[in-house]
């Protein structure tokens, strides 16, 4: 029903996309696969019928990393530090870590960057050198500013998060080292990724958690429906019921001429008899009657309260309809190709369900704002903070960095 939100910096980014044949993934803090940032998801058919940085130890200056970029990994070394953020260190090894995400995200969609000034093929608006180049600064900030944020406000990783932290780690030896850490260090390392970057990133990713619950709560409870209605309005978001008596089969086959008939004649029957309630409240309550008993909708199992959405995510008809009324307005009848609907614009309500993502695990609209809103917040946490360039940074080429001939000529692959 609409695009998943999903958190700006929690689990950012992937190591298994970086080997192509592999398709195993490292768990993320809350368990989950983690995922890489700023990740679009292919467009969904959607219709009403749809259902502090770590002082862990570091990669071993033994391990040299083996791949396809590993002579721009051991450019420099890995705890070269490249930029401070109000502060902060920010080396090599992170700073490389958002790096390769875009470069092989790049090479994987157009081939080999050998014009690092070209227009970005994701982004013509930018060079190729300067999509990687601001993207990693990008989320840099964004991870930074967090930790920064999460300091001033005394929030700090609970015991529930570093027991968390400890599990996911552990499984993650036993899933890449057969149970070894030290082999599962070294696995990190031949896909570019350090224990203390790995530990950032997932640390982060709980703070943010943390920060987010102590804000607005763990589900958004602490965002009131006024709140909620004024900014899902501003966003666009509508609401409405609808009774459909469908003129389709399951093969979405015309039905006989005499069926449609039959059901047009219940659609003006059931329109009469809702018209004629003037009390709003009854109206709906007598409205979700009917729906049990004659609507023909599988979603609404799903969506009891009314569809939850946003332009774009219904059919052309429906939404236009729901565009038109007031709130506990009826439609007249519209026809679509699923059948006759009747239709009731409702307002927007804290809980109601916006995207049924399985049986189980939903989004609602006050999850959504809640989310929307911290985005913000976090969007302009990001923009508030200091960086300082190192000289390292100041003259690095990123043409040089990802040349493989250029990068083993240096031989600086040695002291890491």
């Amino acid at each position: 029903m609409t695009k998943r939100i999903y958190m700006l910096i929690a689990v950012a980014a992937s190591i298994f996309m970086l080997a192509g044949c592999q398709s195993s993934q490292l768990l993320s803090y809350s368990g989950a696969p983690i995922e890489s940032r700023d990740e679009k998801e292919a467009p969904e058919e959607t219709e009403e019928t749809s259902a502090p940085e770590s002082e862990a130890p570091e990669v071993l200056p033994s391990q040299e990393a083996e791949g396809e970029y590993s002579d721009a990994y051991n450019a420099y070394p890995r705890r070269e530090t490249m930029m401070t953020v109000d502060g902060m260190n920010i080396n090599w090894d992170e700073l490389f870590y958002w790096y390769i995400y875009d470069v092989s995200n790049l090479e994987a969609y157009f081939g080999e960057i050998t014009d690092w000034d070209a227009p970005c093929g994701l982004d013509n608006s930018m060079t190729n050198r300067e999509y990687v180049m601001q993207n990693a600064i990008d989320t840099i900030k964004q991870y930074s500013s967090l930790q920064i944020k999460a300091k001033d406000m005394g929030i700090k990783l609970n015991e529930v998060d570093k027991v968390m932290l400890e599990a996911n780690w552990q499984q993650n030896v036993i899933n890449y080292g057969n149970g070894d850490e030290q082999a599962f260090i070294d696995y990190m390392a031949t896909v570019y990724l350090s224990k203390a970057v790995y530990n950032k990133v997932n640390e982060v990713s709980a703070l943010y958690q943390r920060v987010f619950e102590e804000m607005y709560g763990l589900e958004g409870e602490k965002l009131d429906q006024q709140t909620i209605s004024e900014q899902g309005n501003k966003l666009g978001y509508m609401r409405a019921k609808h009774i459909l008596l469908s003129t389709v089969d399951y093969t979405n086959t015309k039905l006989p001429a005499k069926q449609i008939a039959a059901k047009k004649a219940r659609a003006e029957a059931i329109l009469s008899e809702l018209s004629a309630i003037k009390d709003p409240l009854e109206r709906e309550a007598r409205m979700n009657q009917l729906i049990i008993s004659d609507g023909e909708d599988p979603g609404t199992a799903y969506y009891t309260d009314g569809y939850t959405f946003l332009s774009g995510r219904m059919t052309e008809t429906f939404e236009k309809t729901v565009q038109r009324l007031g709130e506990y307005e009826l439609s007249t009848i519209v026809e679509t190709e699923y059948g006759y609907h009747i239709i009731m614009r409702l307002p927007l309500a804290a809980d109601t369900v916006v995207e049924q993502l399985s049986q189980t695990e939903f989004w609602t609209l006050r999850q959504i704002i809640a989310q929307e809103e911290f985005t913000t917040l976090t969007e302009g946490w990001a923009g508030e903070v200091e960086i300082e360039f190192t000289e390292a940074y100041n003259n690095m080429d990123l043409a040089a960095v990802f040349s493989k001939a250029k990068a083993s000529d240096n031989g600086n692959g040695s002291d890491r």
